[in-house]
């Protein structure tokens, strides 16, 4: 049994962990960070979580499929890493294409966000797909 203050903390501190996760992953290819550690945040987040409040009612209040995020991830950073073998450039080479939006003003948009967005998945997905397991009754 947790106590209410723990309770509450979580619930203000998960939010704020799960934005610098994501902040590190978008930040990763020009600056430290990327998908790895911004998926371990993210999972830490979570974790947080559960141990806060128990599996069972997370469980309850939002049921997740973390093998899923895992597979997905994993298929693309796959097809991110094949994909621009396609266009005739060596496994896992950065591409980039330059784009002019109205309002916004002109975007690129490099290949390798799309693999860290899968690695993001896969370790965020891996790490609470094993916490899950452990930490449920069977």
């Amino acid at each position: 049994m947790t106590t209410l203050i723990a309770k509450t903390v979580s619930k203000v501190c998960v939010p704020i962990i799960i934005l610098f996760s994501i902040s590190l992953l978008l930040a990763g290819h020009d600056n430290p960070g990327g998908g790895f550690i911004g998926g371990v945040m993210f999972a830490s987040a979570i974790s947080l979580f559960y141990v806060v409040f128990g599996v069972d009612h997370i469980e309850s209040i939002y049921k997740n499929h973390w093998d899923k995020w895992f597979a997905v991830g994993l298929l693309l950073a796959t097809i991110t890493g094949i994909g621009i073998m396609l266009l005739g450039y060596n496994f896992l080479r950065s591409a980039y294409v330059s784009a002019t939006f109205p309002l916004i003003g002109e975007i690129s948009i490099i290949s390798t966000i799309f693999f860290d967005i899968g690695v993001y998945l896969v370790v965020i997905g891996g790490i609470l797909h094993i916490f899950k397991e452990m930490g449920e009754d069977k």
